[in-house]
């Protein structure tokens, strides 16, 4: 009985404090830009430990497609930071993209991508398999179709994404949220351990949201995945799905700041705007 009590009183702390930081989010006061016609930047810091416990500096970029804007996926066959990436392709908006190789030499086999990538129709890499199956970042895939956005769950066959209806798709993951329903998530370091995030995903009217949470600094310690999950959940999504992250991590406005960079990438291990790290391939807004 009194391991039972104990449970309870528990779990009501939990739920208590999950709804604490739900509440924190959404009613706290954000900065916020009109990027242009269909696109917002949101922006917030919390700076004294209130978010989970802790300080998170967070970006979003909200999306209307219907305003004529377009989202792409944009590989290169050199390693690129985000921004010059974005700013090569006359981006409004950007973030950097799925998981990579560190191969900094000219390569248009498969881009140095360790997942899969569709664009223009066109194969250009395939995912690597460990031990012939899927890493938790090949489980999941965006996908642009007559310039509608979707993120998908994978399925059990070997080469799924190559069966996707759409002019581009690449893989990532692992997945968060599909339909309105969180997925459940795994017990390893990767999930549960605090790291800077790249993640997108959708509203049910629609809205696509870039998101970044910068990380490994006592100004901002970033995001478990199911701190990333809640997170997305509390502000709408009802798809969810994480993007490389890490050092990785970048958001790109074009005439934003000194260099488009509205985050603070951590290579330079220095708080500020000037940390980004080569990826790639970025996720855009034209």
């Amino acid at each position: 009985m009194k391991k039972l009590i104990v449970a309870l009183l528990l779990f009501t702390s939990i739920s208590l404090t999950a709804s604490n930081d739900s509440i924190l989010l959404v009613t706290s006061t954000w900065s916020s830009t009109n990027v242009a016609p269909g696109i917002v930047h949101r922006q917030i810091h919390f700076s004294n430990g209130e978010l989970f416990g802790s300080n998170q500096f967070i970006n979003i970029i909200e999306v209307n497609l219907s305003e004529g804007r377009a989202v792409e996926i944009i590989p290169s066959p050199v390693l690129i930071e985000t921004s010059k990436l974005a700013a090569q392709n006359e981006a409004i908006a950007a973030i950097n993209g799925s998981f990579f190789k560190f191969n900094y030499e000219h390569n248009t086999v498969d881009y140095n991508s360790v997942d899969y990538i569709r664009k223009e129709g066109r194969n250009l890499a395939p995912n690597t398999y460990d031990r012939n199956r899927r890493a938790m970042h090949q489980r999941g895939a965006l996908a642009i179709h007559n310039n509608k956005f979707y993120i998908l769950k994978a399925d059990q066959l070997k080469e799924w994404e190559r069966f996707i209806l759409a002019d581009e798709v690449i893989t990532t993951g692992p997945l968060l949220r599909v339909a309105g329903v969180d997925e459940a998530l795994e017990n390893s370091s990767f999930y549960t351990t605090r790291h800077p995030r790249t993640a997108m995903a959708k509203k049910e009217d629609g809205t696509i949201i870039l998101f970044t949470v910068d990380g490994r600094a006592k100004e901002s310690v970033g995001m478990s995945l199911k701190e990333l999950q809640n997170t997305l959940r509390w502000l709408g999504a009802t798809d969810i799905i994480n993007l490389d992250g890490g050092g990785s991590t970048t958001m790109y406005i074009n005439g934003a700041g000194t260099n488009g960079i509205v985050n603070h990438p951590t290579d330079n291990r220095t708080f500020d705007n000037f940390g980004e790290r080569k990826v790639a391939n970025t996720i855009i807004i034209k």
